[in-house]
């Protein structure tokens, strides 16, 4: 469904796709404890994965969206802001789920107030929402003038994808191998974090809400302060663009590399958690990394760039993580088998950056622009190019 999204987002822009995954999830939510009561565990599968498919247009939608709202001095900092969500959204579940479940209301107000949060998001972007600054109906001339201006000439949704330049474009491949060892990481952490502190160092993490959030509000953290960082300096020409993406994936990859190497040999829970904190937390700076980069490399094409790099990052996730921790880590009370397995993951992540960090490109590529070489323009891009 991610690939498929991105399709949508080059046609009709990064708001319909997250219109789709709102509401989908919305009433998918809403109905969760009477399907469960219906038929059972197969029935609610079956809810979680029509779930899963609509969430696949989030992130090419949000993409979209940013690389035709926000201006280029501005890039790093918003972008970063906008996926604090994925972290807040998980320290709230961690912490209202449990009182939710233990309400009069009992389990079924866990679906019922996320069903109603997803489709209040569906009616705010609906309402609200439009796909470029162009499209928008009450925004103002001078806003519209600073963000198209900012980026010279505003970004223009396009039907047809150059497929072939962007599979065999060395940067956007370095910004794929890039995001995939980071999201392998990330999942790897996210998953077995909590089997890790129970069977090692008998913390049962999971009946811990605290515990659980620490790490997520790293994540919050670091988001805000790596990209208002970026941008800052980057304004203030105390490095380049190209400097900047760098050292935010440099500090993605390196810091959560070594934090995880030391957490195999500490019994303390105190080390281990603070360990855990920096792995996650810090590799929230990838915000402010290759995931900027797609729109760098492309404007134009950037939600088709993030569909197919998050796409192949979850299939990595679902095909080769388990396999992995599953071979390598056959008794989870053994800790030497937990270390070798944490540090594949970090020597993983580090070959990405290295790779990202030789091949790393901020122009933006000759294809993001092929259609408006050779076919004419629309009124709106018209005005657009002219801003």
């Amino acid at each position: 469904m991610t690939y498929v999204s991105g399709i949508i987002c080059q046609k009709w822009g990064g708001k319909i796709p997250i219109q789709i995954s709102m509401f989908v999830n919305g009433i998918v939510s809403l109905l969760s404890p009477w399907v469960v009561a219906w038929g059972g565990w197969k029935a609610l599968s079956v809810c979680r994965i029509l779930q899963g498919f609509s969430q696949g247009g989030m992130l090419p939608g949000i993409h979209t969206l940013l690389a035709n709202w926000v201006p280029p001095n501005e890039r790093a900092s918003l972008s970063s802001f906008s996926y604090t969500g994925s972290g807040l959204g998980t320290v709230m579940g961690f912490q209202f789920s449990g009182l939710l479940a233990y309400s009069r209301f009992g389990w079924p107000s866990t679906f019922w107030t996320i069903g109603v949060l997803c489709l209040l998001g569906f009616t705010l972007i609906t309402l609200f929402g439009a796909a470029t600054p162009m499209k928008h109906k009450s925004i103002s001339e001078e806003e519209r003038n600073y963000i198209i201006g900012g980026s010279g000439y505003g970004t223009h949704t396009q039907p047809k994808v150059p497929w072939k330049a962007i599979l065999t474009s060395k940067h956007v491949l370095a910004a794929f191998l890039s995001h995939i060892c980071n999201i392998l990481c990330y999942t790897f952490l996210f998953m077995q974090m909590p089997t890790y502190m129970y069977a090692i160092l008998k913390v049962n993490i999971k009946n811990s809400g605290v515990l659980s959030s620490v790490p997520f509000l790293g994540v919050i953290i670091m988001c805000i302060v790596s990209g208002y960082l970026s941008d800052l300096l980057i304004n203030k020409k105390v490095i380049t663009v190209k400097s900047a993406r760098r050292l935010a994936n440099s500090v993605a990859s390196i810091m959560p590399a070594i934090a995880l190497c030391f957490v195999s040999y500490t019994k303390s829970v105190t080390v281990a958690v603070i360990l855990f904190v920096i792995a996650l937390g810090v590799q929230a700076t990838m915000y402010s990394g290759w995931v900027v980069n797609y729109i760098d490399l492309s404007p134009n094409y950037s939600g088709i760039l993030m569909a197919i790099g998050n796409g192949s990052a979850n299939l990595m996730c679902v095909l080769i993580l388990p396999v992995m921790v599953t071979n390598i880590v056959k008794d989870v009370t053994n800790q030497i088998q937990w270390r070798i397995m944490m540090y594949l993951m970090a020597s993983i992540n580090l070959l990405g950056n290295i790779i990202f960090v030789i091949l790393i490109s901020t122009e933006v590529q000759p294809w993001n622009e092929q259609k408006f070489k050779d076919e004419p323009h629309t009124e709106d891009e018209a005005i657009a190019l002219q801003g």
